[in-house]
């Protein structure tokens, strides 16, 4: 079930202090679907028009044309019903300094109103791996920590969906980590449909279902992992660990597939048939093998190939 339809949406921006520039098409005729419990990433440069179309989903802005549908509500005409199980983060969590970080959740708790008590603000600061800072002041915080409190902040009211932009961000290896750790967990333990937002390539391969490649306000692409990672078709780049590389490299080229010797292993492009007759062939033949791994694509090169 799709939790979130975009439809044909498109929003231009005259620029300020300009009053004979043209207006700059920053969202173009995107239409995209979310499934229901998925994390999907919305991958782009600076100035792709990710912000922006985040900004649209939260009714921060209203769009030229197009319709934006979040829960069954139109955020247009329904924004507080759509919005109602929405939690977000765009740019930097606003957050008290001299405040704990249990403080600031207790008042944003007491904001949204309902039944947020501590027994749930107690489970929230578990979930982001705050438990041992959680009564320190939030001005003591590291920068991927005031991130984990900006994410327990928007998931006080349990929400549904999360949008999260560039929420890695300055953050060390470490602190990327424990973001991905976390984000895997909302989904998992939660059941949480996420939207994250980013230009970080790696990031978004180990962590996402799906990926939406967005260039100059279109969405150029969209894939999930298994076709980011392997392709679209049947074969598949194999790396082939073994006794003897060049008397391997022959012998499977002697079964008319090509092979070449690359770090010190045998890569081969062939299906899953294949690639168990090459092994059978090499074993036959006195070569040991070691490993047989399948070699992912980079995110980066498809990336470039999309954007063009």
């Amino acid at each position: 079930m799709k939790f979130v339809e975009i439809n044909d949406v498109s929003k231009t921006y005259k620029p300020k202090g300009r009053k004979k520039s043209l207006p700059v098409t920053a969202v173009s005729h995107v239409s995209l679907g979310v499934e229901e419990g998925e994390i999907l990433g919305l991958l782009g440069a600076n100035g792709a028009g990710k912000t922006t179309l985040i900004k649209l989903m939260l009714g921060l802005a209203a769009p030229d044309s197009g319709s934006i549908i979040i829960n069954g509500y139109d955020v247009s005409k329904s924004r507080e019903k759509a919005l109602a199980q929405v939690g977000a983060i765009v740019e930097a969590p606003t957050l008290f300094n001299d405040f704990s970080g249990f403080d600031n959740l207790k008042y944003y708790a007491k904001l949204q109103g309902g039944d947020i008590g501590k027994e749930r603000i107690d489970s929230i600061v578990k979930l982001v791996g705050l438990g041992d800072r959680i009564h320190d002041t939030f001005k003591t915080y590291s920068l991927g920590m005031r991130q984990r409190l900006g994410i327990a902040q928007a998931i006080l009211h349990n929400p549904k969906l999360l949008l999260l932009d560039e929420p890695t961000n300055g953050l060390d290896p470490d602190g990327i980590a424990q973001m991905r750790e976390l984000f895997l967990n909302l989904k998992n333990q939660l059941g949480t449909t996420i939207i994250i937002s980013s230009h970080i390539l790696g990031e978004i391969q180990q962590t996402c279902d799906r990926v939406a490649f967005m260039a100059q306000g279109e969405i150029k692409a969209v894939k999930s992992m298994e076709e980011v990672n392997y392709g679209v078709d049947s074969m598949r780049k194999f790396a082939i660990e073994c006794s003897d590389l060049q008397g391997a490299s022959q012998l499977i080229g002697a079964m008319g597939i090509e092979a070449k010797v690359q770090n010190n292993a045998v890569v081969v492009i062939v299906d899953q048939i294949q690639v168990g007759e090459i092994v059978k062939a090499l074993v036959e033949n006195n070569i040991i093998v070691y490993t047989v791994n399948k070699i992912k694509r980079s995110l980066e090169d498809l990336y470039r190939e999309v954007s063009k």
